[in-house]
């Protein structure tokens, strides 16, 4: 599945790509903002977006990126445990709110699960 990465810190940029490779993702792209031209010039089936580090906030983002690309699974990736927040996250067009805190395994069978119910 084409996969577009918003990852705001490069450093991850590497573990997402093996991590969602494990999931049956091709990464096309990545991008450390959200650039809706970018991403619909890609024609992604897929885009996940690490939505910690906007300074407008994820919720926001999510939005921006769901004009950009309608049809795309979208998923949010984040260290929040809250609810409130992971439910904005839906609302805001994300098929899927995915943890931080669970691990590459744990990533990875949360990405498989993602995109099967999608």
């Amino acid at each position: 599945m084409r996969t577009y990465v918003i990852e705001p810190q490069l450093i991850f940029t590497d573990f997402l790509r093996r991590c969602l490779f494990g999931a049956g993702l091709d990464v096309v792209a990545t991008s450390q903002v959200v650039d809706g031209k970018d991403i619909a010039a890609h024609a992604p089936a897929a885009v996940f977006v690490d939505v910690d580090f906007f300074e407008r906030g994820g919720p926001n983002a999510l939005c921006r990126i769901r004009q950009a690309t309608p049809d795309a699974a979208l998923i949010a990736y984040s260290a929040s445990e809250d609810p409130t927040y992971a439910a904005s996250c839906y609302i805001s067009g994300a098929n899927a709110f995915i943890s931080k805190r669970t691990g590459e395994e744990h990533l990875i069978s949360d990405l498989r699960k993602a995109l099967a119910a999608d």
